[in-house]
């Protein structure tokens, strides 16, 4: 399983349901078994989805996404989501296909700037001064 978050400007994520459903109903064969696209608006994606079946989800923040059982593991593109995004933000394809990987070091450094960065919004963390 893989869960991914991509944050975007508000303008441009409120056309990643129509990007997702158009890429979701021309991916994949013609005459899939299951139906092609699933929408999750009031049904969980553990009742929408057969069980035991692959699947791709997308969520749109607190709204409700959709799903697709994947017919053929195969042909179904792993970096699906990648694309769709790519395209919606207009950056080159080499982005998500030839991703370079960080070392545990260089990892570790990316964590902790996002640490410092989240501290102000951190609902999670006692900040001894709110409660003076």
């Amino acid at each position: 399983m893989l869960i991914e978050c991509v944050p975007m400007d508000k303008k441009i994520g409120d056309l990643a349901p129509i990007y997702f459903k158009k890429a979701i109903l021309e991916c994949e064969t013609e005459w899939a078994t299951n139906k092609k696209l699933v929408d999750l608006k009031n049904k969980d994606v553990r009742r929408a989805v057969p069980k035991g079946l692959p699947y791709f989800t997308v969520d749109f923040g607190l709204d409700p996404g959709f799903a697709h059982v994947i017919e053929d593991e195969k042909i179904f593109p792993r970096n699906f989501a990648q694309e769709i995004i790519g395209g919606m933000l207009d950056l080159d394809h080499s982005i998500w296909r030839k991703q370079r990987k960080d070392n545990f070091d260089a990892q570790r450094k990316k964590v902790m700037q996002f640490a410092e960065w989240w501290k102000p919004y951190d609902f999670t963390v006692n900040n001894s001064s709110d409660s003076e």
